[in-house]
């Protein structure tokens, strides 16, 4: 009998044994699993170029022009990649300009990091998040991505903010933002210092409040830092310059004889022209109104002059359109004499120019003054009883009217919108003409109101929204912001012992003259008045009807007021991001920035960096009213509100630029005493 036959394994045996395995499971460490973990890579890398793909059919699907925007890999999942919300995250910027196609891309899985643009290997998969790593567009920028410059000046701003490291810094951020309010102007010192928001290219870096180190020398004027965009530029305000005290008057762009810069504002005097009237002259007479009132046409830093004849509304009074049904005209003067005319004939007293200019003009005509128009106080005129009734069809309302029925045989003005002519005769009599672009027809009286009346207007309005809204000329503000860069920007250079201009420094930024509106209808097309009162901008509803103030600084609503550089007058390169329609990169502030800043509406403060004592223009139009024919674009006002005024005053000038993100950081703490400086790389 073998007593060996049921031997287990000998201690040497065991032990030869779990050598082997340990080889075997070694060999599988380092051969197989590095190979299995590069697949996964290399897999990452193909989902990668899928969602490449993905962005380009996404953006060209939802943009309206080239530019930049970033994507957010949760809003392909599923649309356009079947893949589970949860499998992938992360962000793509996709860059389109002139047909070419360029991509930055954050990828996760949730185990590998993947960065890098479209040439994609997977030695741009990472084992641990990098730095800068963006889950989603709010979190995009390339000052903080992984690799990003540190000498620039934007990375030099996020240092500033306390921390010793950059994620402490973006933590001390974070913290901030999560408290602000943009219901309150910022007003506490303790809560100045830079904020996160999210631009139409990704995560923006702006200052809010009583901040003391955004200071910026540079072309020999100060300006004061709003914000690093989302693509890491920075864009400033001008503050003045270099030796002055940057408050007030000197906040503002000076002009050539070195005063206040209040020449025009956004009012630009537009030339109008009338027919000849034989008879009275034979010289062509020429008036002026102002940007901001006839229509929607002269809204905006840049608009559309192009007008076409109208009746506004093109109603009948009766009793189902009774008076209340027309504009209100509310801007009469009662201690005022104004003309009233018995005749006007739509079609041969109103002449315009072609689409590509501004004239155009309606003119009523007075052979015999006494006759044929009268020369009265409207308060007077409109009061006496027989210049109105309170029985015919359309008074308001119906029982006890207090609006009434105008029944005078001089039923059409032009209020005091232009200055009359006249022509003594030599039988006696007085001739009168008087042009403007709007016609009042006088339609009703308002009881106990010597300032007001009820009209139907005739004459030359915006043919619609999307013509008004388009950028064929350029308003006075923006050709007092181009004339300034002229003089100090262009062809300019920084002075250095090995000089570089002046444009080097500087980057092509979108510029968002937001015309959107949350109105029903166009009010001068020719459609009926419907009630409307006035033509509703968006910034109106955002700040002042809105429980809930939500600046937006993506501007990706409409491609014509994404302001843009276009190619030819300046040496800064076009980025493709919006419309291609500026001369040169430079602009003003939207409102959307003084809310970031800290500003409120119909709020003083004095307490944050964009208040100034004096007030200041900014590019976003406000309401344009379909009664008092007046458009209103919004300010800062000379107490620091976010507030709004007629086009036709007058108001400082402070353009706006955006360093390149590029720029590198030279010297200096940021104050006003100690402003950054900055140099470009060698």
């Amino acid at each position: 009998m073998n007593k060996n036959k049921n031997r287990g394994f000998t201690l040497v045996e065991l032990l030869a044994v779990i050598v082997i395995l340990a080889v075997v499971i070694l060999i599988a460490v380092t051969a197989v699993i590095p190979r299995m973990n590069k697949a996964k890579k290399n897999a990452l890398v193909d989902e990668a170029l899928v969602y490449l793909n993905a962005a380009k059919e996404a953006y060209i699907f939802d943009s309206e022009d080239t530019g930049s925007r970033c994507i957010n890999i949760s809003d392909l999942n599923g649309e356009y990649v079947s893949k589970d919300s949860s499998d992938y995250n992360g962000v793509i910027k996709v860059s389109i300009n002139n047909d070419d196609i360029s991509y930055i891309i954050n990828l996760t899985d949730g185990k590998y990091y993947l960065t890098g643009t479209g040439n994609l290997t997977s030695n741009d998969v990472k084992d641990a998040k990098p730095q800068g790593f963006a889950t989603s567009c709010g979190e995009y920028n390339p000052v903080i991505a992984d690799g990003a410059d540190t000498n620039t000046l934007a990375y030099k701003l996020l240092m500033n903010e306390g921390g010793a490291t950059l994620g402490e810094n973006l933590s001390i951020i974070d913290n901030r933002t999560s408290s602000v309010n943009f219901n309150n102007a910022e007003t506490s010192a303790a809560n100045s210092g830079l904020y996160k928001y999210e631009d139409n290219i990704g995560a923006t870096y702006y200052y809010r409040g009583a901040v003391s180190n955004n200071w910026v020398e540079f072309g020999g004027f100060y300006w004061r830092i709003m914000r690093i965009n989302g693509d890491g530029s920075i864009r400033m305000i001008y503050s003045g310059l270099k030796n002055s005290s940057h408050t007030g008057d000197e906040a503002a762009i000076k002009n050539s004889s070195n005063t206040y810069n209040s020449r025009y504002g956004y009012n630009v005097n537009n030339s109008v022209k009338t027919n000849d009237i034989s008879g009275l002259t034979n010289t062509q007479i020429t008036t002026y109104y102002g940007n901001g009132r006839y229509g929607n046409t002269y809204v905006g830093y840049m608009y559309n002059p192009y007008k076409e004849l109208h009746t506004y509304p093109t109603n009948e009074l009766n009793t189902s359109t009774r008076l209340n049904y027309f504009p209100n005209y509310t801007n009469i003067y009662d201690t005022t004499n104004y003309y009233l005319f018995k005749s006007f004939n739509f079609s041969t007293d109103c002449i315009t120019g072609d689409a590509t200019n501004e004239e155009g003009a309606c003119t009523l005509v007075c052979r015999n003054l006494g006759d044929d128009c009268i020369y009265t106080n409207w308060n007077n005129h409109a009061s006496n009883p027989d210049n109105y009734s309170t029985t015919l069809p359309g008074v308001y309302p119906t029982t006890n009217p207090t609006q009434t029925v105008y029944t005078s045989d001089y039923k059409y003005t032009c209020w005091g919108t232009s200055t009359a002519v006249t022509k003594s005769n030599s039988d006696g009599t007085t001739s009168v003409y008087i042009s403007c672009p709007i016609v009042s027809e006088i339609l009703g009286t308002i009881q106990g109101n010597a300032t007001a009346a009820r009209v139907r207007y005739h004459g030359f309005f915006s043919q619609d929204a999307a013509s008004a809204h388009s950028n064929v000329s350029d308003s006075a503000l923006k050709r007092e912001v181009d004339i300034w860069y002229e003089n100090n920007i262009l062809n300019k250079n920084d002075g250095k012992s090995t000089p570089s201009s002046l444009e080097s420094y500087l980057a092509d930024e979108i510029y968002c003259n937001d015309r959107t509106n949350n109105s029903t209808s166009f009010p001068f097309s020719g459609s009926n008045y419907g009630g409307m009162s006035a033509y509703v901008y968006s910034a109106y509803s955002k700040f002042v009807n809105a429980s809930t103030v939500i600046p937006d600084v993506k501007c990706n609503k409409n491609i014509n007021d994404r302001l843009s550089l276009s190619s030819g007058s300046s040496n800064v390169s076009p980025n493709g991001y919006g419309n291609g329609a500026l001369k040169y990169p430079v602009g003003v502030i939207s409102l959307d920035d003084v809310a970031l800043a800290g500003g409120k509406y119909n709020t003083d403060n004095s307490n944050y960096y964009l208040y100034t004592g004096k007030m200041y223009w900014t590019m976003t139009p406000w309401t344009f009213g379909s009664t008092s024919l007046i458009a209103y674009t919004g300010i800062v006002a000379a107490n620091g509100r976010l507030l709004y005024t007629y086009g036709g005053n007058t108001a400082g000038v402070r353009p706006v630029i955006n360093l390149s993100k590029d720029v590198l950081y030279d010297s200096g703490l940021g104050t006003e005493a100690n402003p950054y400086k900055v140099k470009l790389s060698s």
